[in-house]
């Protein structure tokens, strides 16, 4: 497999490294191509890029030439050796851009001949920018950096996620334990006012019935007193009142006597005519 990429890295190279070539050693065929570019890009270039940049921008169709065939031939060799292939594939699909553009723009012929040439050019072209951006692509079946980096992001995210659930559960069963032993502290202090309720009302029970009991017990010796007081007195009215009805009697009995003795006299003066 490693023969077989390095026997297809050299065979796209060989094109852009004959290619670099020849625009070095002579430029010159190229550069009336390379103008109307030149001309159009440079200026935009000059005039966005940094200042310390702009000013080492070169101006001279030629010399850009020869920059773009360097990097053809940098790139190529690059790519075909294996050293810094994937660098060196970028370098040329850098290089293919504007050199395609400078030497097939078919949009700008007037005939159909040179139209159809370009074009085709134009599409070969952009063929090798393709192969190019394959192998700038290709890992030689090794995970690339940006692969690495996100595998190695999902497996962070994976063990962030872990992690989490795992907090998680340990928080939930922290929680679980807390509150089965928040309900049992409950129900023990449920259980433990039930029962000193219940106390408390059978004491309470206890002391109402031995309260009740003492109660009943003053009541009963309230009425005992109340009854032989009320008997004393019924006595005291009773001996009063006999001693009153003898008073009265014998009041009585004077007043008869009294009445009696008068009778007689009004009796004896009727008898004796004096009445």
């Amino acid at each position: 497999m490693t023969f077989l990429r390095a026997a297809k890295r050299t065979l796209l190279a060989s094109y852009f490294v004959v290619s670099g070539v020849k625009a070095v050693k002579n430029p010159q065929p190229l550069v009336a191509a390379a103008e109307p570019l030149v001309d159009r890009f440079v200026p935009l270039a000059k005039q966005y890029a940094p200042p310390q940049l702009a000013n080492s921008i070169p101006e001279d169709p030629a010399m850009l030439v020869r920059i773009n065939g360097g990097l053809e031939v940098l790139g190529g060799l690059a790519l075909a050796s294996g050293k810094g292939r994937r660098l060196g594939a970028l370098l040329l699909a850098t290089s293919l851009i504007p050199s395609t553009l400078a030497k097939h723009p078919f949009w700008t012929r007037t005939t159909d001949e040179e139209r159809a040439a370009d074009k085709a050019h134009f599409l070969k072209n952009a063929s090798l920018l393709g192969g190019v951006l394959i192998a700038a692509g290709d890992t030689e079946g090794r995970p690339s950096l940006a692969y690495r980096a996100h595998a190695t992001s999902q497996l962070l995210a994976k063990d962030t996620k872990k992690a989490g659930h795992k907090v998680a559960k340990e928080t939930r069963a922290i929680s679980d334990a807390a509150l089965a032993e928040g309900a049992m502290l409950v129900g023990t202090a449920v259980a433990t006012s039930r029962r000193a309720r219940k106390k408390a009302a059978k004491q309470s029970k206890r002391k109402n019935k031995k309260l009740g009991a003492q109660q009943l017990k003053h009541g009963r010796a309230a009425a005992r007193s109340a009854a032989k007081e009320a008997k004393s007195i019924a006595q005291a009215a009773a001996k009063e009142a006999r001693a009153s009805a003898a008073v009265a009697a014998k009041e009585a009995q004077k007043q008869a006597k009294k009445l009696n003795k008068k009778a007689k006299k009004v009796t004896r003066n009727i008898h004796l005519g004096e009445n």
